[in-house]
């Protein structure tokens, strides 16, 4: 797992990974389980909406420590069995906050779990207790996760 935090600027980067003994494939299938999500995801219980290039999903996001929010960011890239990106942003210039789930295969029939977060903007400035806190929640969501799939595989 790792942390990249390029610290006092406009930008910051999580970037927070798992191996999962499984196939990307059946990883994907998991993944995009979204109503099964409030089963197991302790981070984002609820996404709602259709993944779906230039669609707008609705999330619940519950950092460590912070209360809920609600999101509705949209969909930017959808790679089957590969890649899914969506973000959102305020104001267009104040923040710019864009969250990537990938898939990358490793050997033994293994799937690397990668979520990258990318933050940009002024208002990253002030967000370092949150960030830290939605790295937090990020590494609790990969574990649930692997155990997801493990003990459905």
């Amino acid at each position: 797992m790792h942390y990249n935090n390029t610290s006092r600027r406009m930008y910051r980067v999580l970037d927070t990974w798992i191996d999962i003994e499984a196939q990307p494939q059946k990883v994907w299938e998991m993944l995009v389980d979204f109503k099964s999500w409030e089963l197991w995801n302790p981070f984002i219980p609820i996404v709602e909406g259709n993944l779906q290039i230039g669609e707008h999903m609705r999330i619940k996001v519950i950092p460590p420590g912070l209360r809920p929010m609600i999101f509705r960011p949209e969909v930017y890239v959808v790679k089957l069995y590969e890649e899914i990106l969506w973000g959102g942003s305020f104001l267009k210039v104040v923040y710019r906050g864009d969250h990537a789930f990938l898939l990358e295969p490793l050997t033994e029939g293994k799937t690397r779990f990668r979520q990258i977060e990318k933050f940009r903007g002024p208002i990253v400035l002030l967000m370092g207790s949150m960030i830290k806190k939605t790295e937090m929640g990020y590494h609790q969501m990969n574990l649930a996760f692997k155990r997801r799939v493990e003990g459905n595989t």
